[in-house]
């Protein structure tokens, strides 16, 4: 009996020493709590691995303003959620670049395809992704292994719109057939010739 009263008394001692560990006043004021920022996410660059397939949102909530009010006309802001319609490529912070034009370009059936072939930069490459009736998008910066991108384009569209894109590293992406597509020269007939010499 009195066994079982000194195992209970340890027991509560136990708990009292861990509750006490776990209360903010019990730490100790030479190892501060970590900051915020030391749980935020990793950095927008997408780390080596997986490839980026179908990552940009779907819809952009956009805000867009008047910036410069006329006289006699009342400025009216709008807000909507605006589709995603393409992708494009930078060697660098889209603001500080240029875009870059694919590589291969191949209409076929469905639709235009097209794929950027993007040899390694010390730096990297960015992507933005742009919407319908905006012009704001949202950009991220691809991963150091990335060296192939590929966009295959809605047929039903008059304008380009994405249906499917993926960025990653070429040897491990199933690349379709027209990825692969080399155009062949094609030599001008006798009539052709013809003419364009007249």
């Amino acid at each position: 009996m009195r066994q079982a009263a000194g195992f209970r008394s340890s027991i509560a001692l136990v708990a009292a020493l861990l509750a006490n560990a776990v209360t903010p006043a019990a730490t100790p004021a030479a190892m501060p709590a970590a900051p915020a920022v030391a749980a935020a996410p990793a950095s927008p660059a997408a780390s080596a691995g997986a490839p980026l397939i179908d990552a940009c949102p779907a819809q952009l909530p956009v805000t867009q303003t008047v910036s410069q009010p006329i006289p006699g006309w009342t400025p009216l802001d709008q807000r909507g959620n605006y589709p995603f319609v393409r992708v494009a490529f930078f060697p660098g912070p889209p603001a500080d670049a240029s875009l870059i034009v694919p590589t291969t370009e191949y209409k076929g059936t469905a639709g235009l395809h097209d794929g950027w072939d993007l040899p390694h930069r010390a730096a990297g490459y960015w992507m933005t992704c742009a919407y319908a009736n905006t012009t704001a998008v949202v950009a991220r910066k691809l991963a150091d292994d990335v060296d192939f991108c590929q966009a295959d384009y809605d047929g039903r569209f008059l304008s380009l719109v994405v249906k499917h894109w993926s960025c990653g590293a070429k040897r491990t992406m199933a690349l379709p057939a027209w990825a692969h597509y080399t155009p062949k020269a094609v030599k001008p007939s006798a009539k052709a010739a013809t003419r364009r010499s007249d």
